[in-house]
């Protein structure tokens, strides 16, 4: 992945694989402001690393005029094509080539792919402990279901550091295993989960850290988002950044407390509650509320 960065826009060059195994070029568009001003046409530069002898999907939220003026800068390509998320294709809006023709519709994604869950909030809301107790309880309740949790966080905490006795010799190894920032890193899970819906019937993806530009790449690869944070304040952050940027549909916002409390609190548009403890090796079990908004993905 190699990323060009024009705040308030960023553009990233990545690949993806057709149903077919063909492998496309594709142009990540990631809007980091609220709203995006046509002037900054005049400052955007494609990513060097664009292969101008290859064709192009252009994938990602933008408004028309944005998508229009990238068709217009990508015209000397064999072919441009825009995703459509609910087609789960790309389809050829300009070509140069016979093989490619303008309404042509090629398979990305399997329209059988299961749901992936992003769960991400701030440091210290007990992400990790809700991801493990969530997976947990959920191959519990529906133990015939494939589910999977994909730990796509640089802390190195897979489930055995909830699930070791010994906290000091966990927090030990979890250093040990710390991951060094890479511009690979988020690729490589963005990749592993657009594989693993193809054969489960649900993917959680524990998200580590704060939201970054060049983390979009793994909210495109998702379909849902679970909000943990114990700062009240940082939750429009996230909304932001999983439903504005990435365009994924919001399921649950848990608002999270040390005490022993569950309270649900009055939204018609997803399920929002105060809960808590998230406690390590302590908390091993959901709300009933929010194992049933899960479930609800199953059975769509």
């Amino acid at each position: 992945m190699v990323a060009c960065l024009n705040k308030p826009l960023q553009l990233t060059v990545t690949e993806v694989t057709g149903r077919n195994g063909t492998r496309y070029q594709c142009l990540e568009i990631d809007i980091t402001v609220p709203q995006l001003e046509p002037a900054v046409l005049g400052k955007l530069d494609l990513p060097a690393e664009l292969d101008q002898s290859r064709g192009l999907v252009l994938w990602g939220s933008a408004p028309i005029w944005l998508y229009s003026y990238l068709i217009k800068r990508c015209r000397a390509l064999p072919w441009v094509g825009c995703y459509s998320v609910p087609l789960g294709s790309f389809v050829i809006v300009a070509s140069r080539c016979k093989e490619m023709v303008p309404g042509d519709a090629f398979q990305l994604v399997n329209k059988s792919q299961c749901s992936a869950i992003l769960i991400g909030g701030p440091p210290n809301s007990g992400k990790s402990v809700l991801c493990y107790a969530l997976a947990r309880t959920l191959k519990q309740e529906i133990a015939d279901k494939n589910i999977f949790l994909q730990r796509a966080q640089w802390d190195g905490e897979g489930n055995w550091f909830a699930q070791m006795k010994n906290r000091p010799l966990a927090e030990e190894l979890s250093k040990r295993s710390r991951a060094k920032g890479s511009e690979q890193f988020f690729l490589y899970h963005a990749n592993a989960v657009s594989s693993m819906r193809e054969g489960m019937e649900l993917v959680l993806v524990d998200f580590g850290g704060m939201p970054k530009p060049k983390d979009v790449v793994l909210l495109h690869r998702c379909t849902h988002y679970i909000i943990i944070s114990s700062k009240p304040e940082e939750i429009p952050k996230w909304h932001d950044f999983c439903g504005k940027r990435g365009g994924l549909k919001p399921l649950v916002v848990i608002h999270s407390v040390r005490e022993k409390r569950l309270e649900v609190l009055p939204n018609q548009k997803f399920l929002e509650i105060v809960a808590g403890p998230w406690e390590r090796g302590e908390t091993l079990s959901i709300p009933d509320e929010l194992l049933k908004a899960v479930l609800k993905l199953l059975t769509c």
